[in-house]
């Protein structure tokens, strides 16, 4: 029985993932004018971490959250942890290294199905029994690595988007612009705020 209310905590969770990752990491659902929020998956943890940086009252601000699952007290009773705020420093001004994510094609960059056809292999060939030649395809899946889900604005114009595994998918397909693009938006995250992301 317990583990049947696990396993329903977590399936609910997963259904309304994007609107309590927010809630859980204690901000605002809706976007500043000018802000990116990139939300790295939990993966087996029971945290996961949203990166922000963002325009507020013409001051620009950056910062790492770690938000947690809520800790099960008992069978029906579940307590919120509240997430941990860093508030991220660079040598670069924030506005800057917001136009450099602007630069990386962050507001143009599309959702993963659109390229998804990028990562199969096609191969034609003759069957003898059907007297035809016949198509194949072979997609390769990638089941461990960490997804991350995208969100964009600045003014009116809006982006959002989710990859699965994409360091890992550019290792076996490094020609994919579009992972190539996200990855490097990745490393220079990782380079201006010296952070682990």
């Amino acid at each position: 029985m317990q583990f049947s209310l696990k396993f329903l905590f977590f399936f609910l969770f997963a259904i309304v993932k994007s609107q309590n990752i927010d809630s859980l990491a204690n901000i605002p659902s809706e976007l500043k004018e000018s802000e990116i929020r990139i939300y790295k998956d939990r993966g087996i943890t029971n945290s996961g971490f949203v990166f922000r940086i963002y325009k507020e009252d013409k001051i620009w601000k950056a910062e790492l959250i770690q938000w947690f699952l809520p800790k099960e007290i008992s069978r029906d009773e579940f307590e919120w942890i509240k997430p941990k705020q860093t508030l991220l420093k660079s040598e670069k001004s924030l506005e800057e290294i917001f136009a450099n994510f602007e630069a990386r094609n962050i507001k143009f960059l599309p959702k993963e199905e659109t390229f998804k056809y990028k990562k199969s292999k096609k191969k034609v060939e003759y069957d003898e029994d059907e007297k035809a030649f016949l198509m194949t395809t072979l997609l390769m899946t990638v089941v461990d690595g960490t997804g991350y889900s995208v969100k964009y604005q600045s003014g009116k114009q809006q982006n959002e988007f989710n990859y699965n595994n994409p360091e890992s998918y550019l290792k076996e397909y490094p020609n994919i612009n579009e992972l190539n693009d996200f990855v490097d938006i990745l490393k220079y995250i990782r380079k201006e705020f010296n952070i682990e992301f």
